[in-house]
């Protein structure tokens, strides 16, 4: 609803999920027919989740002679196959950094089987100072599996993910700031948005 009513009452910029975007076409409430500009973020994400579809949609309703920019970590063949077609004469931006992690991060990794990851992470819970941790898991089960499995093993953890309404996943970042939590267990889609 407030969505809708803003964008009646008209706006210079729309920020949106391929999906909510369609919808707010579909409805007739968006009109990209005078659009100048389309950035698509994160494009190789939306590749990787099924949305290319989706997105092409979206490009087919907007002007052909729009400014499109993407930006994408990694250019997957059919990334480039979208840019060829719905972008004019694309030029190809790479950056790259003289370090990808930050000297005040510490980093190590364990092997360990599939089988002993959650009590290797329960153990690293009881030896190591950590104060709070943000832990990616595949997929929405599998955050709410580890989440319900640490809490039964006495370390309070939530779950964040895609089917979280926006609300509920106010609340549990709020709980998780407020050091009521000490783990969230989050997807990678999910924990994209966290700041």
């Amino acid at each position: 609803g407030p969505q809708i009513n803003s964008l009646h009452r008209g706006v210079d910029i729309v920020v949106g999920t391929p999906g909510r975007l369609n919808d707010l076409l579909e409805r007739k409430v968006l009109n990209l027919s005078e659009i100048k500009t389309v950035v698509l973020d994160e494009a190789d994400e939306m590749l990787n989740m099924g949305f290319v579809e989706e997105v092409e949609k979206i490009l087919t309703t907007t002007p052909s002679e729009r400014q499109t920019a993407m930006f994408s970590a990694t250019m997957p063949a059919r990334i480039r196959k979208l840019a060829e077609r719905f972008m004019r004469d694309p030029q190809t931006v790479n950056i790259k950094r003289a370090t990808l992690t930050l000297t005040s991060t510490e980093q190590r990794y364990y092997l360990v089987h599939e089988s002993d990851k959650t009590n290797a992470l329960t153990r690293l819970f009881e030896i190591e100072p950590i104060h709070s941790a943000l832990i990616f898991a595949r997929t929405r089960a599998e955050t709410a599996a580890l989440s319900n499995e640490l809490v039964v093993r006495g370390i309070p953890a939530e779950a964040i993910h895609g089917d979280l309404d926006q609300h509920a996943r106010e609340r549990v970042l709020g709980r998780f700031r407020t050091n009521q939590l000490k783990v969230l267990v989050a997807t990678d889609v999910a924990a994209r948005g966290l700041d």
